[in-house]
């Protein structure tokens, strides 16, 4: 006789094709409810209606899970192209910053990044999806390089950690919100350091306007 399987075991789940969502909407079910610490692959497969092998095809570990179920309720940056780089990055902080102060998603993530700190897997986790999530802000400062608003040595990643890190540290540290006027001096100084890196050193004349070198 062959053996049973999960469409016959448990008649009425959505046909495996919607699994995958049928999972998600799950896992941000159970992720809103009871936080990180409440979350666990057993309480979302009994939500889902589904075997707990079924989401283990699909996301390996807890942490992939959680992170995906974060990031369903909204926490990618939509593509902004002012023309202007120092602009475009204004906006960029000031919506993740909205995002992660005033959004389920953002909060959720919060606590997440404070569980990845005692927990080496979630943190392998958070790092791949901090790196995916950032492909629209990467492309704002590879824009700006290519149009010579930036220095063209510049890495992108370095960058941006400089430009997150206030946001992400006002939030963790005390709830503080990381407001427009805050947002925009962080840029300016930013962007103005990164500038004046480039600068020739007093004494060492820039080759470009010596001509006779």
């Amino acid at each position: 006789m062959p053996a049973e399987t999960d469409a016959v075991r448990r008649p009425g789940r959505p046909r495996d094709a919607r699994a995958g969502e049928t999972i998600l909407i799950a896992a941000a079910e159970v992720l809103g409810e009871g936080g990180p610490q409440g979350f666990t692959v057993d309480a979302v497969a009994a939500r889902a209606g589904v075997g707990k092998a079924t989401i283990y095809r699909r996301w390996p570990t807890r942490g992939g899970l959680m992170l995906d179920a974060a990031a369903r309720v909204g926490l990618e940056l939509t593509e902004v192209d002012t023309g202007d780089v120092r602009d475009d990055l204004v906006q960029h902080l000031t919506g993740l910053a909205d995002k992660m102060a005033n959004t389920p998603s953002g909060r959720l993530l919060l606590a997440i990044i404070a569980e990845a700190v005692g927990n080496p897997e979630m943190n392998q986790q958070l790092r791949a999806f901090t790196v995916e999530r950032r492909t629209v802000a990467r492309h704002t400062v590879e824009r700006g390089i290519a149009r010579g608003q930036l220095p063209g040595d510049l890495d992108p990643d370095e960058l941006l950690d400089l430009l997150g890190g206030p946001i992400f540290w006002r939030l963790l540290t005390g709830g503080m919100v990381a407001d427009p006027t805050f947002i925009t001096w962080t840029v300016d100084t930013v962007l103005a350091g990164v500038r004046a890196r480039c600068l020739p050193s007093p004494g060492h004349p820039d080759p470009a306007r010596n001509p006779g070198n």
